[in-house]
């Protein structure tokens, strides 16, 4: 039986800080983005609010608290917390 350290992952893992389910974002957004497949915050800081409003369940309102919890995220420093930043 192969032991747990031996097993390999083909891509890393995200960081935690970066997940949506640990985000402040509520949770009916967060489940309605889970639902189209993102799973992370960064990806939706890399997405037009067009491609947003083209989710199912994503309006304009989703993206003014999706917008405005990122913006919250950056100014307490919160990206920060966890493992180091690696360069």
């Amino acid at each position: 039986m192969a032991s747990r350290s031996a097993r390999k992952t083909s891509k890393p893992r995200a960081a935690s800080s970066d997940m949506l389910v640990r985000s402040k974002i509520p949770v009916w957004i967060v489940k309605a983005l889970l639902s189209s497949g993102i799973k992370r915050v960064s990806k939706l800081s890399t997405m037009t609010d067009d491609e947003l409003l083209a989710l199912p369940g994503i309006g304009k309102r989703a993206i003014e608290l999706i917008r405005s919890s990122r913006k919250a995220r950056e100014s307490d420093g919160s990206h920060a917390r966890g493992s180091p930043v690696r360069r």
